[in-house]
């Protein structure tokens, strides 16, 4: 079944028919004042930190589904009758669009709902930080787009009305939200201390609510409407309570439905911005106006206010967010015989990855604010995925890890960047004072560790490096989390990032078990595999791979002892690797404390992982033909139609020893569900080895916009990866769950571009080294690298999966191709002075790359 389309002229979700299974988010704001909301304008507001300054009330896995919201009220005051511009809360009958519901993912239905007399019809389009409301009900089209302007801590609900009927209409309009404790723990507790600790007031047009508990605590509700002639609102309420009603809910609020609220405000209780405008309309009348919902006092609002009266700043405003978006886009656009991938890679990919950077992992309908922080290994694979879109946050999150490092080179599990600074006394002492722990409780030790998490920060820095060319970023120095700022001469002093860089590659090779594998400390990349503090096949293929990208970058700096030093331990961890790992069909996943093998054939359950073959081939350890038949195994064992699960057979049994994997469901996250991030390391361990056809098998498996029409299986949003699909011994097999949050988004972007299509940059050239299906006639793709455009054209007349036979830069044979420019197997990324590798070109030069495979 199918519920909306993609928009891909406008970079919209067009959901067409809103009663969707589960609620189907989007992510607004880009700096200091953000909100998750969803499909019926469900959702919340915080500034800054979903955890401690939350500005909306959300109440998550309820029922009603996510509320409250964001939610516009418009009354015909002439027959009392009601309706939100989101289907919910008020929930009108509505009519079906109708054709074809199992069409194209990007055509909209072949015709337009039709309404009854009492059906309306809505629609909801999420865009790239807003998402619009649309409604027509009795001759009333509406239309609510909720924003946030990239200068100011204001969320704007640009409001329009248009009236389609034949009669005049008498119309008020009621804005309503409710305001949170900030405080997660105040919001759900305790309630003889936060009933108390906030106060609201209505003057000169502008709700404002004051957190009395802390220095400064503001938020503000206004309306900016430049055809009233005053600021001042027909009728408001603060208090919650007086709005709803007693025995109701945000579905038929008294207030609404009497035509008026009742001036209320008071200090404590329970507060909320509602402001009433009444309004009349003539036939084909249009009316437009501004709710704003914001950080800061009331002189903070009126200034606001006064800006976006001017509805040509409104305006300006989201033209802004269109452009931040586009800018961003633009750095790689690609055109390719599958639909999906260029759907995903060219808008929702992307957008998705970024969001991932800038919100870290804690603010969602799933993760509502009662964790925050960085997740280390989360954080540094978001960083190396998109440091071409978005330098300037890939550096700031490098840097926060860098910090989050201990001297010995583990990192800190989940931390607060803000412990490492100094911190503003508060004022006075508050129950609501943001906790900051000190030093010796916030850095863990090894016990506590999860021995993949710094691993994962090398690649991050090499990316980031190779995309800007800062070679000089390696030479910053940067204070290690159980360090001093001020030298002493000790081994926990601060450090430049190449030597934090050496000091992670140093910590896995001495963290080792009996048989020369790295250990997996209380876990690695899977939380739940434990191995009773065994070793880990993971983590010693990721420290292979790290090590590949270190000394690459060590060779490229000129440190000559460093680059024998480290190629001597890659060796020898590859060496290890194959001795030890390799179980004549597939690779070992781990080896517990007590010696016993996991992830070998000789197992009942848990027999096959994904993770150890993907890793084996993605890290360049194994030889081809091992790497071959690991990823048969792969595809044998573990291949869905919904993606690839993360091992098989499931767990039935608890056994502690193996870890809490064991104690999962079956088919559910890390015991055989199809775990996503781990997906697009298959789809770029089969490009290395050659097999475009399989690498595009498994991307579309897993693709959401494949799944468009089999939302009463995946029930989730088909523009987000989600963090797992149920497997086939879960009777939900095929539901996705978890999106938006998840480290699948970074991966499958890199994984695509990176290893199937191939554009690679490298430290001073951009390689062309694609892996596509036989049957692709080629593509296309714009590149911008280090400020110089690259027109990408990748042919394939002789319908070959892996190899560039000429490469063509300006019209002018590249030296060395004309016979083959085949990648050698070993070798996971192009060097310098590859046949298939363009050098660094001029900023602001524009590059004709024409790539011919054979």
């Amino acid at each position: 079944m199918r519920y909306g389309h993609f928009d891909e002229q406008h970079r919209e979700y067009v959901i067409d028919r809103v009663d969707v299974p589960v609620s189907w988010t989007n992510y607004i704001g880009l700096r200091d004042l953000c909100g998750v909301f969803n499909h019926t304008a469900g959702g919340y507001l915080f500034y800054k930190t979903p955890e401690y300054h939350r500005i909306t009330r959300f109440r998550p896995n309820g029922v009603p589904m996510d509320r409250p919201g964001h939610y516009i009220y418009v009354r015909d005051d002439d027959t009392g009758e009601y309706w939100t511009l989101s289907w919910q809360p008020v929930g009108k009958k509505f009519a079906l669009p109708l054709g074809d519901p199992s069409g194209d993912p990007s055509e909209a239905p072949s015709t337009a709902a039709v309404p009854g007399p009492d059906e309306a019809v809505y629609t909801c389009r999420h865009g790239l930080s807003y998402s619009t409301y649309q409604c027509q009900y009795q001759g009333i089209s509406g239309e609510q787009t909720l924003f946030i302007p990239l200068d100011d801590p204001a969320e704007l609900w640009d409001l329009r009305l248009t009236n389609n009927s034949p009669r005049k209409r008498k119309l008020s309009i009621f804005g309503y939200a409710e305001f949170s404790f900030h405080h997660i723990e105040f919001d759900n507790q305790n309630f003889q201390m936060s009933l108390y600790s906030s106060g609201s007031s209505y003057q000169d047009g502008i709700i404002e609510v004051e957190l009395f508990y802390e220095d400064g605590g503001f938020q503000f509700f206004t309306l900016a409407d430049n055809a009233a002639g005053s600021d001042e609102a027909d009728s408001y309420d603060c208090l919650r309570d007086r709005f709803i009603g007693p025995y109701r809910s945000e579905s038929n609020p008294l207030a609404v439905e009497r035509g008026y609220c009742s001036g209320s405000s008071e200090l404590g209780g329970n507060h909320c911005g509602a402001l009433q405008r009444k309004i009349t309309l003539e036939p084909g009348e249009a009316y437009r106006t501004i709710f704003i919902l914001g950080e800061g006092s009331r002189k903070t609002g009126a200034a606001i206010r006064k800006k976006y009266r001017d509805f040509k700043a409104v305006d300006a405003a989201f033209a802004a967010i269109g452009k931040f978006w586009t800018e961003k886009l633009e750095k790689l656009q690609v055109s390719t015989p599958n639909a999906g991938m260029n759907a995903m890679l060219n808008t929702w990919n992307l957008y998705q990855a970024e969001i991932n950077v800038m919100f870290s992992r804690f603010a969602s309908f799933i993760e509502v604010g009662g964790r925050t922080g960085l997740g280390y290994r989360d954080t540094a694979q978001d960083s190396m995925c998109v440091p071409h879109s978005n330098p300037e946050k890939c550096r700031e999150r490098i840097i926060q890890l860098l910090r989050g490092l201990t001297s010995q080179g583990y990192g800190l599990h989940l931390f607060r960047p803000e412990w490492f600074d100094e911190q503003p006394k508060p004022a006075f002492k508050s129950p609501t004072v943001v906790p900051t722990p000190d030093k010796n409780s916030i850095v863990h030790g090894l016990k506590d560790a999860c021995a993949d998490d710094a691993l994962w920060l090398i690649p991050s820095i090499t990316e980031y490096i190779k995309e800007t060319g800062d070679f000089g970023f390696t030479d910053e120095v940067y204070t290690y989390a159980d360090g001093s700022s001020v030298p002493s001469g000790g081994p926990a002093d601060p450090g430049s990032v190449y030597e934090h860089m050496k000091r992670i590659l140093d910590f896995s090779a001495k963290q080792v078990g009996e048989h020369g594998i790295c250990l997996g400390l209380r876990a690695d990349w899977n939380d739940c595999l434990n191995l009773g503090g065994g070793e880990s096949a993971m983590v010693s293929f990721l420290h292979h791979w790290a090590l590949s990208n270190f000394i690459d970058l060590a060779q490229r700096l000129g440190r000559k002892a460093d680059v024998e030093k480290y190629s001597a331990m890659k060796e020898q961890v590859r060496a290890v690797c194959e001795r030890e790992l390799w179980n004549g069909s597939w690779y070992t996943r781990g080896i517990t404390a007590t010696g016993r093998k996991i992830g070998v054939s000789e197992n009942t359950e848990g027999r096959v992982f994904m993770e150890s073959n993907t890793w084996a081939v993605l890290s360049g350890a194994a030889d081809l033909k091992r790497g071959q038949a690991a990823m048969d195994a792969v595809d044998q064992y573990l291949y869905t139609p919904y993606g690839l699960k993360l091992c098989d057979p499931a767990y039935s049994a608890p056994d502690d020893e193996i870890g809490f994997i064991t104690r999962v469901y079956k088919g559910v996250k890390e015991n055989a569900a199809i775990f996503s991030h781990p997906n697009p390391w298959a789809w770029a361990a089969e490009a290395i080895l050659g097999r475009g056809d399989r690498a595009v098998k498994f991307y579309n498996a897993l693709c959401p916009y494949f799944q468009n029409d089999k939302i009463e299986i995946r029930e989730a949003e088909p523009y987000s990866y989600c963090q797992f699909i149920m497997g086939p011994d879960h009777s939900g097999y095929g539901r996705a769950r978890h999106p938006f949050m998840t480290g699948s988004a970074g991966w499958s972007y890199f994984a695509a571009t990176r290893y199937i299509l191939g554009i690679q940059p490298g430290f001073d050239t951009l390689a062309i080294d694609p892996c596509i299906p036989p049957d692709w006639k080629g593509f296309t793709a714009h590149r911008i690298w280090r400020n110089a455009s690259y027109e990408i054209t990748v042919e394939n007349p002789h319908g070959v999966s892996k190899g560039i036979k000429e490469c063509w830069h300006n019209g002018t044979l590249l030296p060395g191709t004309g016979a083959t420019c085949n990648a050698d197997f070993s070798r996971t990324v192009p060097r310098a002075g590859s046949a298939m590798a363009i050098p660094v070109q001029p900023q602001g030069s524009v590059n004709r790359i024409r790539a011919v495979m054979g």
